[in-house]
């Protein structure tokens, strides 16, 4: 480990699979990583590529900001520290708090952070996709459940809805008419505003998304990963994904993120119509994806690259392999074994698996998730 190292550490905020991914890379990179987490009982909790484990009350602004700070105090040993969030209400939480936070970690998106967080709105997506010279579904932001056929006058049929707060109560929800919409809404008016689509039809396959890490708004590395499946079918979290080439990804992706001069991980979804365009779903910033597995294990060291960029040091790139796939055993813990039978190989896909949970040098956690699935479906059972 070299002296620049010893001086440096990471901190990693979730310890979901995709937080346990982020440590375990950041770890094999030879980086000090700790990480701060509600639940000690996640299978990431037992992993052994974190120094330590913080165990926070709560996630929300007002425990984790000053439970942050304390962390920090307490690793007074670091010269700098580089904070890694897991999901979108982290990286809204580090954008809105970050004249805090800065003072005391390093944060590979903090000289563009307006940006980030205006990324982070679905309700400003349709315009910046279109100032761009992207395809964007016909959309609608609703704020109330009055006059919904006035606000969707003209709209084709099936519509998806999403809501604009990150980590509401739901994902998405298909509705084939107005009235299954109306119904919807009632349901879930708490999450309100909710974003309405017109569905962009396609199976799962013709899911797409462009991943980059960029320095100042330049790409230092991009790849292309397919949903081979997602959870609710089509329109839902990534169960299963490839690494393919496909050149107009990259180029999309990069249109789509022109001009915002940002740093650190970002990826786009995009949908392939059936006449061929691709359509714009939602791009991801401030944190590398739910996937970010598959890029680490194609050679896309996106956690590497964000920790070096936050500290103002080269960016180390390496050749991709594309001979990868990656299994979602969180949220789809069956669904490796699922396409071992539909391919009839250890090998599906033609491709080298990788996983959430399993990894050879750090077995703990994979134990225990397969101990919280035999619970579950033990309690299912009875």
């Amino acid at each position: 480990m070299t002296a620049f190292m010893q001086h440096t550490a990471a901190l990693v905020v979730g310890l979901c699979s995709h937080g346990l991914a982020v440590s375990r890379a950041l770890q094999r990179s030879g980086i000090n990583v700790y990480a701060a987490e509600q639940n000690p009982q996640l299978p990431g909790a037992a992993t052994n590529s974190i120094r330590q484990l913080f165990l926070v009350d709560s996630f929300a602004d007002e425990q984790l900001i000053p439970a942050l700070l304390d962390i920090r105090r307490q690793l007074a040993q670091y010269q700098q520290v580089v904070l890694f969030a897991t999901n979108d209400n982290h990286v809204r939480c580090f954008g809105v708090h970050l004249q805090q936070l800065s003072t005391a970690f390093c944060i590979s998106w903090a000289d563009s952070c307006q940006a980030v967080l205006r990324l982070q709105k679905k309700s400003e997506l349709e315009q910046i996709a279109q100032q761009n010279r992207l395809n964007y579904p016909k959309s609608a932001v609703l704020s109330t459940t009055d006059t919904l056929a006035q606000q969707l006058d003209g709209f084709r049929y099936p519509v998806i809805i999403k809501p604009v707060q990150p980590l509401s109560s739901f994902k998405t929800q298909l509705a084939a008419n107005l009235n299954e919409l109306s119904a919807q809404l009632t349901q879930y008016q708490a999450d309100l505003p909710i974003l309405a689509q017109e569905y962009i039809a396609g199976g799962d396959e013709s899911l797409y998304f462009g991943a980059l890490t960029m320095d100042h708004g330049k790409t230092v590395q991009a790849m292309v990963g397919r949903k081979l499946s997602s959870y609710p079918v089509a329109r839902g979290q990534t169960t299963v994904a490839e690494v393919v080439q496909e050149p107009e990804v990259i180029a999309l992706t990069e249109q789509f993120f022109a001009g915002f001069n940002l740093s650190g991980p970002v990826s786009l979804e995009l949908k392939k119509a059936p006449d061929g365009s691709f359509w714009v779903i939602e791009p991801t910033v401030g944190r590398t994806d739910f996937w970010a597995e598959l890029c680490i294990a194609a050679g896309f060291n996106q956690p590497l690259q964000e920790f070096q960029l936050a500290l103002s040091q080269p960016v180390t790139v390496t050749a991709l392999n594309m001979n990868i796939s990656w299994f979602d055993a969180e949220r789809a813990p069956l669904s490796y074994w699922q396409a071992v039978w539909q391919h009839k190989s250890l090998r599906p896909y033609g491709k080298r698996a990788a996983f959430t949970f399993w990894q050879r040098s750090d077995t703990a956690p994979f134990f225990r998730a397969c101990r919280n699935l035999l619970k579950r479906l033990s309690r299912k059972h009875l």
